[in-house]
């Protein structure tokens, strides 16, 4: 295969580049009615080149499904409940938010292609999905933390995947920040203690 052009120094990475083409097309066009042509075009190289990155369609979508998994990672690394005290919940569960709403279409594309998601399947991304279940059950059954605290802590992670994840497209004509502060203000009542710092 030949290798795609090369990029001028602290240019972001080729790769890193063509899931961003492809997520904004993706998100416009739809997944299936996008092809790997439409994608090299946009990224200004041949169809040939996209090959060396990415073999397949289907590898495009399932690279950007696992940047939701490292939105996760990193949210569970800041949840750790092994060395954050609950006042300070509110205000990692703002940062999460803030980093989940920055990448508003990513969560979009998952909302409309949830059928094609389906049908991929890699030992890596099952990896993923048990790993992050497991860290997300550990934090909560952390039991030197009151019971009412836990379930808070329960019910303010589900506010927070269900405000992106479960209502899909009906919130995809809401302003990113009047989502996060109305989202934030509901997290802050689940959390019930802590402030969360919502944009003006």
């Amino acid at each position: 295969m030949p290798r795609p052009p090369a990029r001028p120094p602290g240019t972001p990475d080729t790769r890193e580049q063509i899931l961003d083409v492809a997520l904004e097309l993706f998100v416009e066009r739809g997944y299936d009615n996008t092809s790997l042509r439409e994608i090299a075009e946009r990224m200004g190289f041949s169809k040939a080149a996209l090959y060396y990155h990415f073999p397949s369609k289907d590898d495009i979508l399932m690279a950007l499904h696992l940047r939701v998994h490292a939105l996760g990672r990193e949210g569970f690394d800041q949840l750790d409940a092994d060395t954050v005290a609950p006042d300070q919940w509110a205000g990692v569960f703002d940062a999460m938010l803030g980093a989940i709403l920055d990448h508003r279409a990513l969560f979009l594309l998952h909302a409309r292609e949830h059928a094609a998601l389906e049908k991929l399947h890699e030992q890596a991304h099952d990896e993923e999905h048990a790993d992050l279940q497991e860290r997300m059950q550990r934090i909560l059954a952390n039991r030197q933390l009151p019971t009412e605290q836990r379930i808070r802590l329960a019910c303010a992670m589900g506010a927070v995947m269900s405000g992106i994840f479960i209502s899909g497209e009906a919130f995809a004509d809401i302003e990113t920040d009047v989502l996060r502060r109305v989202m934030a203000a509901a997290i802050q009542d689940l959390v019930g203690v802590g402030n969360v710092a919502s944009p003006p």
